[in-house]
């Protein structure tokens, strides 16, 4: 019997790849799928008299393909209810990850291991939805159950669950047993996330070029990003995700970029960077493949590829000019009397920000920026504070109520954000980086000073 342990339902902000499914990522995953009513129900009297449940899974198999997974899956449903065969609760499993389903799939893969312990898809498919539910070590165990019960697909899911526990060598040793496109692309994923970008582009280029699916066009776009060729991220991208997704998606990626690296992969699966946080809510954009996304994925690569033209001789170099004088010094500022005495919101979407803290009151927000620039006013003299505002209610866990939070920014760059960071760190003041992204919330009607 596998116990199911109960996971915290937390509003999810930010939403990643599905890595050992399909990529892409979309929000409000909230249909009840039991009362989805199919406008075609009639297309579901074709049934062999012989077989009547052929006919129904035949419908719902035409309907997956077509990327109405939502609609296929009371049809699902219903064949595993009936035959309670482990292959028919395995489909149904898959067809709720699909959708970002993770805690009922995993519920339904348990089902069919009941029914048949030793069927290794199931082990695979339980482990796949630990490993986006963030519990890695029960995703391990399983993807080892699963390769001892002969599932080829376990190797990748092991390197993907090792990385995520933060075992980068061991993971990308573990992609190494499996030659096939999957495991290869994971592997790709887990190099760029930790900084190996070119080994990873390397290693995905030929995929795609070769009729890659969407998974391989979106990792090789996080890929570039990481690597700073965001014209080549967004424009392949695109061939799958609609602008407005793929700068959601690509805010994330930049967030994951300024956390250590050894917790990026973490982040990657679970879509998620706040430890608080879960992917319970998620829910995946199910993307149809094309020969035509394909195609253009292919002009995309080799249009990068195209050999360059033969320079033209330098001329000869111009005599050095004389160093120009340097400025005079400014005289140091005296900050024993800095006080704050307003503070303007951060706006959206105005650049890179860090966020120092978080007070009840607008006072108390301008006390913590009077008190950190009196500090350390010689690493903020040129950078403006800012506050946003974060109403969480009357939420049953972690923070209650409304905050002011305290920013330095906007700032110029993801680079300007993590120097300074790391230069308040080390004078013992903590901070976050923000990317941009919109104002968080509103002013409440009666707002303390």
């Amino acid at each position: 019997m596998i116990t199911l342990l109960p996971t915290k339902s937390v509003r999810v902000s930010l939403l990643s790849v599905s890595i050992l499914a399909m990529t892409a990522c979309s929000f409000n995953n909230s249909k009840n799928l039991d009362n989805l009513k199919l406008p075609y129900s009639k297309s579901l009297t074709f049934q062999d008299s012989q077989n009547p449940d052929g006919g129904i899974k035949a419908v719902a198999d035409n309907l997956v393909e077509s990327g109405q997974v939502e609609a296929a899956i009371p049809l699902y449903r219903s064949l595993a209810s009936r035959s309670g065969t482990p292959g028919d609760l395995y489909t149904l499993g898959e067809t709720l990850s699909k959708i970002g389903a993770h805690e009922e799939a995993a519920k339904v893969y348990a089902k069919a291991l009941d029914k048949d312990a030793s069927h290794g898809p199931s082990w695979y498919g339980v482990g796949r939805s630990w490993l986006s539910l963030g519990r890695f070590d029960e995703a391990l165990a399983a993807f080892s159950e699963a390769s001892n019960y002969g599932e080829t697909r376990a190797n990748s899911g092991r390197g993907i669950a090792l990385a995520a526990l933060g075992h980068t060598d061991q993971a990308l040793t573990a992609f190494d047993y499996d030659a096939d496109t999957t495991s290869i692309s994971n592997k790709a994923l887990v190099l760029a996330a930790t900084g190996e970008t070119d080994a990873a582009i390397t290693l995905l280029e030929p995929i795609t070029a070769n009729g890659g699916g969407p998974r391989d066009r979106q990792n090789l776009a996080m890929a570039y990003l990481m690597a700073d060729r965001e014209g080549d991220a967004f424009r392949l991208a695109r061939l799958d995700l609609d602008p407005a997704t793929v700068q959601e998606t690509f805010t994330f990626y930049r967030t994951i970029m300024s956390i250590p690296a050894d917790q990026r992969m973490r982040a990657l699966v679970t879509g998620t960077v706040d430890p608080e946080w879960t992917s319970s809510e998620a829910g995946n954009l199910v993307v149809v493949d094309t020969v035509t996304r394909q195609e253009a994925a292919k002009r995309i690569i080799a249009e990068e590829k195209e050999p360059e033209a033969t320079p033209t001789p330098e001329p000869e170099p111009e005599p050095e000019p004389k160093p120009a004088p340097k400025p005079e010094s400014k005289p140091e500022e005296d900050r024993s009397n800095y006080e704050l005495t307003t503070i303007p919101p951060l706006v959206e979407p105005d650049g890179w920000a860090l966020q120092i803290g978080a007070y009840r009151t607008i006072k108390n927000l301008m006390r913590g920026w009077t008190i950190l620039y009196r500090q350390s006013g010689d690493l903020l003299q040129d950078i403006p504070p800012r506050r946003s505002e974060v109403d969480h209610g009357n939420s049953e866990t972690g923070p209650k109520g409304f905050y002011y939070r305290l920013n330095a920014g906007p700032l110029k760059s993801l680079s300007q954000a993590k120097d300074l960071c790391s230069a308040l760190k080390e004078r013992g003041t903590d901070c976050w980086i923000r990317p941009p992204e919109p104002v968080e919330g509103k002013l409440p009607e009666t707002a303390e000073n």
